[in-house]
């Protein structure tokens, strides 16, 4: 009878599994695969590293390219930005591609 392997035995166990299970394999296996760069990214930055997030900034980097760019408010300035906005001086646009409400970018 041929020895099992250790692949074989996954092979089987993944064949068992709901498809929600295995997802969550698939997902160990890149952690596993990867988990010498990801020790190098500090916990609390590791948001920024998703897919979701890089869809975010290349959406952000079309927008300036194609100059749907908005002049800057410094951090203190947020009252005379929103006072704008509801002056109708300034309108918040929207980013369809990034799932995000305003593209109102503050400094």
């Amino acid at each position: 009878m041929p020895q099992t392997t250790l692949k074989d035995e996954i092979v089987r166990e993944l064949k068992n599994l709901p498809v929600s299970q295995a997802k969550e394999v698939l997902d160990f296996i890149c952690f596993v695969k990867h988990k010498e760069t990801l020790s190098l990214i500090d916990p609390t930055q590791a948001y920024f590293y998703t897919p979701k997030w890089k869809k975010m900034e290349l959406a952000a980097e079309k927008d300036i390219k194609e100059g749907r760019v908005s002049e800057l408010y410094a951090e203190y300035e947020t009252d005379r930005l929103f006072a704008d906005l509801k002056k109708g001086k300034r309108k918040a646009g929207k980013l369809k591609s990034a799932g995000l409400k305003h593209s109102i970018r503050l400094s």
